[in-house]
This record gives C-alpha cells, structure tokens and sequence, in this order.
C-alpha cells in the first residue's frame, strides 16, 4: 500500500480519485516541515503547495520517492537535487492557465479603465470622472514575453478586445505552434508595446530577466504586468521607472519577497497590486487537485 501525505490545503475533490486499496491518504494542512521528518518518513508520496519550500535539507531528511505539487512553478524545489535523491517531482501544467490569463486581462483592464480609482472616489462621496484616465485596448500593442500556455491564452483574449499581439519566447516549439501570431526580437517587442506581459518560468537563467536595461527599452506611457514570478523581475529598477513616471503603470501579482513585498510598492501611486492570486480559484483549486491527484494515480499503475 502507498502511503501519501497532503501536506498543505488542496481541493478534496482530486484525493477522491485515489483507490483505498492502493493508497493510504493523510491529509494535515499546514503541517510543518518538522513534523513530516518526525511523523511521515515512512511515506512514499508528498503532495505539497507553492507556499512550501523544498530544499536541499528537506530533502536530506525524508524518503519519499515522489513529490507532487498543486501548481505550475516548481522554482520552489531544489529540482535538480531532487533528481540526484531520485525523487520524481510533478506539478500541474495545465490547472491555473485560464485563471493566470484572465488576472492578467483583469489588471490591464482596471488599469486601463481606472476601475479601483473610480470604486475609490465614489466611497469618499466624489462622484466626479475626472482626474483620472481612461482608455480604450482596441488598437493597443501588447507585447507577450514567454507565448506558452498562459502567454498564449492572454493573447487569443487580446485578440478579441481588437488588440494587435506581439510574442517572444526562446522556444522553438513554441513558436512554430503560434504561425500566426506575430514574433519579434525582443528590443523591437518592448519598444512597440503599449502593454508588456511576463510570462516566463523562474529559473536561474530567469533570475532578474527584466533588468534595467529592459526597462529603459520601454514606450513611454508603456503598462507593464507581471503575473509570473517575482523573481524574473529587478524590482529596485522597476520601481525607479514607476518614479520617475517613464511608464504608466505596473500591475503586479507577485513579488520577490513574499508576503513581505518591498514597502515602496505600497506608496507608488501608478501601482495594481494582487497577493499572488492570478491562478488561484475556485475552479483552478478544483482543476489542479484533479489533475495532481490522477497523476499519481497512473504513475503508480
């Protein structure tokens, strides 16, 4: 019998899809990492968050031989350290590109309509339309940097607002399976764009991808997103651009220090910021959990 430890909050739905003659499930949300090596060395199966760290010590410590988790980014596993301890990682491809997109229209759109602003003025009694911008996406350049699963997705949604799409990736692939989509040198991307969208994994090559250099490439005026990882971002030049009012806005999921972002975000007036929710719903909750939970399932048949 297989032994799986549910170490953080999931949807029950994907557990369901286990067989109770196969596999002996224990589900403690928010157990901490001390009490895995103390209580669960004996399991085979972990299946984790994003919100738990999987280092070279954890690993050290523990005998399972798959670890599973509920999201798409695996930058918080030490995957290659794994593998030497022939641990086999999953996580879930596909779960959180519908919810990761539409965050990401969802940010364009309160930026470009000034949605928050305006709820603003209306509660302080100032039902007034002006001292703030709006502007319509038909028309607009948005310049999509990384065109797999999610880039993909924002675009086919852009397209639909009238909205001319302009895509990077470094994946051949890729980019032979979007021929019909626009694809551009990456200067001439964030030079064209009234809008640019990072859609890349965190990796070591990643780490700080959008630099200064990157950023004073910019439009003028230019909307910049991030609903990836905080990680490939330079925050400390992206935050002197927000300064120094060179683009118009930011609108940010994540951050390189979470929960504790850095406290200048917060006083930046030409800021929309989200607490790393772009692919956590309640649909994508449900979705990922199946997915996870039936790919153990085969692994072991």
């Amino acid at each position: 019998m297989y032994k799986v430890l549910v170490a953080d909050d999931v949807d029950p739905s994907g557990i369901k899809l286990l067989s109770e003659k196969k596999f002996l499930t224990i589900y403690k949300p928010g157990i901490s990492n001390e009490s895995i090596f103390s209580d669960y060395n004996d399991f085979n199966i972990l299946v984790i968050r994003s919100i738990r760290k999987i280092d070279r010590a954890f690993l050290d410590k523990v005998n399972f031989k798959l670890i599973a988790t509920c999201s798409k980014g695996t930058d918080h596993i030490d995957i290659k350290y794994a593998s030497l301890k022939k641990i086999k990682v999953i996580n879930a491809e596909e779960g959180n590109t519908v919810s990761a997109a539409e965050h990401t229209l969802a940010l364009i759109l309160n930026i470009y309509k000034g949605i928050s602003i305006s709820g603003n003025k209306i509660r302080k009694n100032k039902f007034s339309d002006t001292g703030f911008r709006r502007n319509e996406l038909a028309g607009k350049t948005i310049g999509i940097i990384g065109y797999g699963k999610v880039g993909s997705k924002v675009g086919k949604i852009c397209k639909a607002f009238g909205m001319k799409v302009l895509a990077n990736d470094t994946d051949r692939s890729v980019i032979d399976k979007h021929r019909r989509i626009k694809f551009v040198k990456l200067k001439s991307l964030l030079e064209k764009s009234d809008i640019v969208t990072l859609h890349i994994p965190f990796n070591n090559k990643n780490s700080n991808f959008f630099s200064e250099e990157k950023f004073i490439l910019l439009k003028n005026d230019c909307v910049f997103i991030n609903t990836s990882r905080g990680g490939v971002v330079d925050e400390i030049s992206l935050i002197k651009i927000l300064k120094s009012k060179k683009i118009r806005y930011a609108g940010l999921d994540v951050f390189k220090n979470e929960p504790l972002i850095n406290p200048e975000f917060i006083g930046l007036h030409n800021t929309l910021l989200t607490n790393h929710t772009a692919g956590k719903t309640e649909e994508s909750r449900i979705r990922i959990s199946k997915f996870i939970f039936g790919k153990i399932s085969k692994i072991i048949e």
